[in-house]
């Protein structure tokens, strides 16, 4: 198991901005680490106190066999305190708990595609098919003409089609809405979801599906 070792720089993302690729991170540094309680530098910019209780991705890199692996685990900001850095030197800093283990973070993770339809994605939710709007690796937001029965935070059961292939998930709500089709048409519901187990299963599955329909998007001239 990847350790967490204070004096590494890492880099944190709010919940649900994980999934946003036009989101850059905050750069940061772990200042100390007892179990599952760490205490992080502040942020440039710096998170603010209305984030308290929230969670966050933290990723870090570790040096392995000569190369450099990133590493993600989830946190909840817990509170912020003055730091001792030094016997004369007291610095803003971040506390959090941290709810899950270091697992080795996937570049494309974030990568989201937005399938065409009838290219092998498929999405149910209790058995019934959904609209997907887009997937990646980690997450997906899916629509229908139907109300979603959950709101923000709920843990909800879902499976994703991959060709011949259904994998069972369990996802996060990050959030819901519901907004017109362009033009002044039908009322649809929204939903976006983080995946949280099968990462191994997920992974493999989805991210060949995504860097082929992305290639073949591309050949296509879609962008």
């Amino acid at each position: 198991m990847v350790s967490i070792k204070p004096g590494v720089t890492a880099d944190i993302l709010f919940e649900g901005d994980e999934a946003k690729p036009q989101i850059s991170p905050l750069p940061t540094m772990i200042y100390a680490v007892a179990d599952k309680r760490l205490i992080l530098s502040q942020s440039t910019p710096p998170v603010s106190d209305n984030r308290l209780g929230k969670r966050f991705l933290i990723t870090f890199l570790e040096a392995s066999e000569g190369k450099n692996n990133r590493y993600g685990f989830w946190a909840r900001l817990k509170g912020m305190e003055d730091y001792e850095l030094t016997l004369s030197h007291r610095v803003p800093a971040l506390v959090f708990d941290r709810e899950t283990e270091p697992k080795k973070h996937n570049l494309r993770m974030n990568f989201r595609i937005k399938p065409t339809l009838n290219r092998g994605l498929s999405a149910f939710l209790q058995g019934a098919a959904v609209t997907i709007v887009d997937i990646s690796v980690g997450g997906i937001r899916i629509s229908s003409k139907e109300e979603f029965p959950f709101k923000a935070h709920d843990l909800i059961k879902l499976t994703i089609g991959v060709d011949n292939t259904k994998l069972p998930l369990e996802g996060r709500v990050i959030r819901t809405w519901q907004a017109r089709v362009t033009g002044g048409g039908a009322l649809l519901s929204y939903a976006s979801v983080q995946f949280l187990d099968n990462q191994a299963a997920r992974e493999s599955m989805l991210s060949k599906k995504i860097i082929l329909l992305e290639r073949e998007l591309l050949s296509h001239g879609v962008q």
